[in-house]
């Protein structure tokens, strides 16, 4: 039998998980927001509507006296504290000893569940060849429900461009946030600018690289025919264990390029093995790298 993607002890996971994040969430992120954007006050800015999970505190009672609707206060800074997820669902996700989308998925729910319960906002965007498919402005934990139903429906997909998924996002979207890009970073020319890009409009950048040990080091050898995943493309050929060793050597080499991209750029980078549970990456992004550069 398939193991469910998700059932009632991930969300037991995930409220253990957000314990640990409202440390992050409470202190340093805000901390360092409030540093890197000068001038940034809780100066009243506007109304939202009030979501399960939100604060009650942040209610307006003068709002609902009137219209008997429940209003929450948004502030200058409650503003900038926005989360884009974005999720990787090209058909080379669709792979793996454990499969690389099903991890992807649980590692967006999980996210995006610490940044509705800790954040103002979060967007969750499906990309391949662009954007295919979004779930957008999220408030308040109990939009978990929808955010796994839409998961759970979420199929592969096309080939990965990086680049035209972060002009597309760029083009719609002009709200300043931190992008976290779940992906396994197959578009070896396309990553680079991509981030850049996103970079280059005030964004905060953060990448998550879905890992298989199918991929690290796969067990081929003899006459093989080999097919691209995304593109169909087929080469026969015959696998040495000289060959084999060359493709770990280009594959440790592409893994090591995107990390060091990453971290000349400033940009938050976890290398994320499937072999590794979600919640045990999580948690290492939070104690270790803080989902902040």
């Amino acid at each position: 039998m398939e193991e469910p993607l998700f059932d009632a002890d991930f969300i037991r996971k995930l409220e253990y998980l957000n314990v640990i994040a409202k440390k992050v969430f409470s202190g340093i992120l805000r901390a360092e927001r409030q540093t890197q954007k000068k001038g940034i006050s809780l100066e009243f800015s506007d109304y939202r509507n009030y979501t399960a999970g939100d604060d009650f505190r942040r209610i307006d009672w003068h709002i609902y006296a009137r219209l008997e609707d429940f209003f929450i206060k948004l502030f200058r800074e409650e503003e900038n504290l926005v989360m884009n997820v974005f999720l990787d669902a090209s058909l080379s996700m669709d792979y793996g000893q454990v499969n690389k989308l099903i991890q992807a998925k649980r590692l967006a729910a999980a996210i995006a569940y610490i940044g509705m319960a800790n954040m103002d906002s979060v967007s969750l965007y499906v990309f391949s060849d662009n954007l295919t498919d979004d779930i957008r402005r999220l408030h308040g934990r109990g939009k978990i429900f929808p955010l796994m139903r839409f998961l759970q429906r979420l199929q592969p997909l096309g080939t990965t461009d990086l680049l035209r998924t972060a002009r597309a996002f760029i083009s719609q979207v002009n709200r300043r946030g931190l992008d976290i890009i779940i992906s396994d970073f197959y578009d070896i020319d396309g990553y680079r600018p991509a981030l850049k890009a996103l970079k280059y409009v005030k964004h905060d950048v953060y990448a998550l690289h879905i890992i298989d040990s199918l991929e690290e080091s796969p067990q081929l050898r003899g006459d093989l025919r080999l097919v691209d995943v995304e593109d169909g493309i087929s080469k026969e050929l015959t696998v040495t264990d000289r060959m084999r060793e060359r493709y770990i050597s280009a594959f440790t080499s592409h893994c090591d390029g995107i990390e060091s991209f990453c971290r000349k750029n400033e940009f938050g980078y976890v290398k994320a093995p499937t072999t590794v549970p979600f919640d045990e990456l999580v948690l290492t992004i939070l104690r270790k790298d803080g989902l902040i550069t």
